[in-house]
């Protein structure tokens, strides 16, 4: 039997942070920018965009979040700071290849089934590692995900009429 090496607490920080932040806010973005402007110049810019501004930005909330506990060691502080910054940029930047591929509706829609599905994966993994049931964990994820991308599209439609 393989037995399983446990991820570090910044790594964990890091990656889950990363995959969750990438995930949620390159969907949202996606579909609101397309609502707002059905171009695929500014979908493919506001992601590459969000994979490096936005990384650094949710890093940097990390890094000082981990340093107000008090309780790690600055290697610990960088690593959980350089590893959201990674995971976010890779899970971010992973939508630019639909966007690519595809036709800009058929890119957000693959995309948002894409994001849903990472979700859905790592938050069975949460859930099975935690004493709660793993579907109340997914649940709560997947629900959250669904209202953000339902809040940009309507937020989206009514730039596009308004302005």
């Amino acid at each position: 039997m393989i037995k399983r090496r446990k991820l570090s607490h910044p790594v964990e920080v890091g990656l889950s942070f990363g995959l969750t932040s990438g995930v949620i806010t390159s969907i949202g973005l996606m579909v609101g920018v397309y609502a707002g402007t059905e171009s695929k110049e500014a979908v493919l810019a506001s992601i590459v965009t969000i994979a490096i501004a936005d990384s650094m930005s949710d890093a940097l909330g990390i890094h000082i979040a981990e340093e107000n506990e008090n309780v790690h060691s600055t290697k610990e502080i960088w690593i959980a700071t350089l590893t959201t910054f990674l995971a976010k940029c890779l899970f971010t930047g992973s939508f630019l290849i639909a966007l690519l591929l595809l036709e800009l509706k058929q890119a957000v829609i693959v995309n948002v089934i894409y994001g849903l599905f990472l979700l859905v994966a790592y938050n069975i993994f949460v859930g099975k590692k935690q004493s709660s049931k793993t579907i109340n964990v997914v649940l709560e994820h997947v629900i959250i995900a669904i209202l953000v991308v339902i809040a940009s599209f309507l937020l989206g439609q009514w730039i596009n009429k308004s302005f």
